[in-house]
């Protein structure tokens, strides 16, 4: 699934999000007003209204941040049948900006629906560990393999929010050296390794790991020496905002 930060004059966006779904399933996140009046005795200020083709959804978003955000993405792109979702307006795009994984289009009377659809191809899927999960279950080999163990690493409660700087194709490249090395070790099925970047807030997700291994103790070790890999190997950059400033760490 791709995450477009949908943003400009509100037909041209109804215009575009037709000429998406011609090339896959959409879905739309939008703050609903009528949604709103419906629970206006509950003085709920912020909802999300999501229409799929699986159905049409009312969420309440509890936080003011990119949080509530991210957590429907992921159940989106866990759904297995959404190509395309769409975040419209300026108020939910802003939450979402800082991500690497998502495509920022603002379209103006003139804009060119082409010129967007052609960079979307480009454009990393949104991850989840979930979906990194089932691309392992998918290995063709995966019938070898005893035990699936997962890493996955948070933001901390001392800080309000992390934000990663990552030397993108570097990073790739050397994600996918480590992923080769540790996959030609003994008993080792598959290795998936996806590290997030920009700002990523206070309880969310950094990173994934999953390996599948034909007994425990392998795939033990491997995840551990994939987390320590990562740290060591990989250029990324770490500023760690607080009530009292910010500043760079190590990763």
């Amino acid at each position: 699934m791709r995450v477009i930060a949908l943003t400009g004059d509100p037909k041209i966006r109804e215009h575009f999000i037709v000429a998406l779904a011609r090339h896959g399933n959409v879905a739309t996140i939008s703050n609903d007003e009528a949604g709103q009046q419906m629970f206006a005795d509950e003085a709920v200020k912020d909802l999300l209204c999501i229409k799929s083709p699986s159905g049409h959804i009312l969420r309440r978003n509890t936080s003011s941040g990119a949080h509530e955000i991210t957590r429907e993405l992921d159940r989106l792109a866990e759904q297995g049948d959404i190509d395309f979702a769409v975040l419209i307006g300026d108020a939910l795009a802003s939450r979402v900006i800082s991500f690497r994984e998502v495509y920022k289009a603002r379209l103006e009377l003139s804009g060119d629906f082409d010129k967007h659809l052609e960079s979307l191809t480009h454009i990393p899927e949104w991850i989840t560990l979930g979906t990194l999960v089932e691309a392992v279950r998918s290995h063709p080999d995966i019938h070898k393999a005893g035990a699936i163990l997962t890493f996955t690493g948070v933001v901390r409660g001392d800080a309000l929010a992390l934000e990663f700087d990552i030397y993108d194709g570097e990073a790739q490249r050397r994600i996918g050296s480590i992923v080769q090395d540790l996959t030609q070790t003994e008993g080792i099925v598959d290795v998936r390794i996806h590290h997030k970047s920009g700002r990523i807030e206070r309880g969310e997700d950094i990173v994934y790991i999953v390996v599948a291994a034909a007994h425990r103790q392998e795939g033990f070790k491997v995840l551990r020496d994939a987390i320590e890999r990562l740290k060591k190997e990989v250029p990324i950059w770490k500023k760690e905002l607080t009530e009292h400033g910010e500043k760079w760490l190590d990763v």
